[in-house]
């Protein structure tokens, strides 16, 4: 058996010719997108591609955690808070979309042997091959969680998920990010075996070698996507008229990653592949640069998991009071509105633009309703601020030491609506200047204005800092008083 070697991989091929190509990616605990990763991967394919001794490649994973992860929000989160504009994202994505089309148009059969969990981008590469064998085990998961970190799947899964079992079934699992168990995702035809997990790797080569021939339909000339594609297929109203309309509804137009989800599956499904690989790319940057991707990564994937493990080690839950604090703020914003006559009905709609559950006693009050009510974005501000402000003052009076912990219990555990990443990182969103200012308007306009009161730390803080608030992207344990960081 012949070897070769590379930092992230090694590969095998056995007397048959059929390579197995093993990821392990150093320094890591799980098979991550790093930029290493990517320059071997694409090393290791057109090794296969030039060896005239390779008849085709089974690839799979040497690591316990399973298949690959792709691009982990750790480092997703790094690209963001490198300060990267769109068009730059796109020059970081390249790599990973060009290794990944390599490897399905190298000329030989391509299986992937999945023994464990296959998600985000590491589904992505799976489907770059031409078949897919996945354990039996609850451990072998696959999916595209992407739309849970705020952006897409950038490594071609908004285009060949919708191109292998057609628009109608891919569309639910891109807008979801759900992770597939094995019965399902064989009945969905997300992989084309499920084995027992010793089985994994015999199966895929002997797929190899009975099919030395092997293409992916989409580059087969006169390819047509399964149920049609564009305005025209039968299910374009239900997946795309009624799809937006949905997600709209759902979203409040907070979340843009469903909507680019949606534009990039009826769009790219019109155009060659590679035109649409590049749309999808231009879809993925855009996002990443954004706030709500920052906000969901941040919060609910980088430091969400950190402090978890923190409060577990713990044996305490050290935000305890903060929580307390926010709820009380947000029943008495509740409260603050109905003494200056905003109507339950105008509360109710404002809340939920937020992306709050309303409360449910909002008729029972008692303020009679003003003749002259404020616009609705004014009390969907007011509603999001309160826990906000709330928030500044527990890091101002050292209640917590790290923003991440307010923002990690209100989203979490309060229902503080995710696209905001919380409240603190509300206010880094909005620029803490504006937010100082849009409070000091809010303490001038309302009859109980003293609750929009602002710290002194915090207004010192958007004289010298006017765009930030967070000391640090991820793992600062800051408590927001010294850096003053733009």
């Amino acid at each position: 058996m012949r070897e070769h070697q590379w930092e992230n991989l090694s590969l095998s091929v056995d007397a048959n010719g059929v390579a197995l190509l093993t990821m392990d990616v150093k320094g890591r605990a799980d098979n991550a997108f790093t930029p290493g990763f990517l320059a071997d991967l694409a090393a290791a394919v057109a090794h296969v591609k030039d060896s005239s001794e390779i008849c085709g490649l089974v690839i799979t994973s040497g690591k316990v955690t399973g298949f690959c992860s792709g691009g982990a929000p750790e480092d997703l989160l790094a690209v963001h808070e490198a300060g990267l504009s769109a068009a730059q994202i796109m020059g970081v994505l390249t790599p990973a979309q060009q290794a990944i089309r390599a490897l399905e148009r190298c000329g030989k059969p391509v299986a992937a042997a999945i023994q464990g969990a296959a998600l985000g981008g590491g589904y992505e590469l799976a489907l770059a091959c031409h078949h897919r064998v996945l354990a039996d085990s609850p451990r072998a998961v696959v999916g595209l969680p992407e739309v849970t970190f705020g952006v897409l799947p950038g490594g071609g899964g908004t285009q060949r998920l919708p191109r292998l079992i057609g628009i109608p079934a891919a569309l639910p699992l891109l807008l979801s990010g759900r992770q597939v168990p094995p019965a399902e995702a064989l009945q969905l035809g997300l992989v084309d075996q499920v084995v027992s997990a010793k089985e994994v790797i015999p199966a895929a080569r002997r797929w190899v070698l009975a099919n030395p021939d092997a293409v992916q339909p989409w580059d087969v000339k006169g390819f047509k996507v399964p149920g049609g594609a564009g305005a025209m297929a039968p299910h374009a109203n239900s997946s795309f008229g009624v799809g937006v309309a949905r997600v709209r509804r759902d979203t409040q137009d907070r979340e843009p990653a469903p909507l680019a989800i949606l534009a990039c599956v009826y769009e790219g499904t019109q155009l060659p592949f590679d035109q649409a690989l590049a749309l999808e790319a231009r879809h993925f940057s855009l996002l990443l640069a954004g706030p709500v991707a920052r906000n969901r990564l941040r919060t609910l994937h980088v430091n969400g998991p950190r402090l978890t493990r923190q409060w577990a080690a713990a044996t305490r839950y050290p935000a305890d009071r903060c929580a307390g604090r926010l709820v009380r703020a947000h029943a008495d914003e509740a409260r603050a509105l109905a003494a200056d006559g905003v109507s339950p009905a105008l509360m109710r709609n404002a809340a939920l633009q937020a992306g709050f559950v309303p409360p449910a006693d909002l008729n029972d009050l008692d303020h009679p309703a003003s003749p002259n009510q404020p616009d609705v974005a004014v009390v969907t501000w007011r509603w999001l601020s309160a826990s906000a402000l709330e928030a500044a003052r527990c890091l101002d009076e050292g209640v917590i030491d790290d923003p991440a912990q307010a923002d990690v219990v209100a989203v979490r555990e309060l229902g503080y609506p995710a696209w905001t990443g919380g409240p603190i990182s509300f206010i880094d969103t909005q620029g803490v200047q504006a937010f100082v200012a849009q409070c000091d308007r809010l303490a001038a306009e309302s009859a109980s204005g003293d609750r929009f009161c602002v710290p002194p730390w915090l207004r010192e803080r958007a004289t010298q800092a006017p765009h930030r608030l967070y000391p640090h992207p991820a793992l600062s344990q800051d408590n927001g008083h010294e850096d003053t960081r733009e």
